[in-house]
């Protein structure tokens, strides 16, 4: 790759993580309206965190060409309208052009690249990492103890922001990397812990 090539792909990188540390420090409206009091609705702020996290985790090379889509799937009653869809409209990482589809069963999750696990399927979690049979999926979810529970990366509130707790070992199980940068801003969690430790 060129001096050039190398500079604008740091350049970029460096952009995505000034990108996902605002979005770390925006503060959220939660479950109601925004336009009142300047800040964002929860469900845009969770968006942006989904569409964001393709640019700092890295999946497994694969044998075949990589498809022209990377996807997020969103299992369960679905909290984001359009602001998903309107996240990622015209977006794309590595060349690959971001899309969201919305799955009912463990073989359509097991075939998307971010898989957001809704509230609504908070009981059958386990069921459901399970049946995801160790594929390169980053699972999301905003259920209680959601990544101490075996989940990859769970959204929780704090001081009236969307803040990220990531088990680092659930994701590492699947294959997937996640950058240090991403972790910069995110709480550790251990599966079973009920103590993380704060980045």
């Amino acid at each position: 790759m060129s001096r050039l090539g190398t500079q604008m792909r740091r350049g970029l990188h460096g952009a995505a993580v000034a990108a996902a540390v605002a979005i770390a420090l925006l503060p959220v409206a939660a479950a109601s309206p925004a336009a009142a009091t300047g800040q964002l609705p929860e469900y845009s702020v969770k968006a942006a965190f989904l569409h964001h996290f393709a640019q700092f985790v890295e999946w497994p090379r694969r044998l075949a060409a990589e498809p022209p889509t990377l996807t997020i799937g969103v299992l369960g009653d679905d909290p984001f309208g359009a602001l998903l869809d309107e996240a990622v409209l015209g977006k794309a990482v590595g060349g690959r052009s971001l899309v969201v589809r919305r799955v009912a069963r463990a073989e359509e999750a097991a075939r998307c690249d971010i898989l957001f696990i809704s509230t609504s399927e908070a009981a059958r979690l386990p069921e459901i990492l399970a049946g995801l049979g160790g594929a390169p999926v980053l699972t999301v979810g905003e259920a209680d103890r959601f990544a101490r529970r075996g989940g990859m990366i769970g959204f929780f509130f704090e001081d009236g922001r969307v803040r990220l707790e990531v088990n680092v070992k659930a994701a590492e199980a699947a294959g997937l990397r996640v950058s240090s940068k991403l972790l910069s801003v995110a709480r550790l969690v251990k599966q079973g812990s009920e103590e993380g430790r704060a980045k």
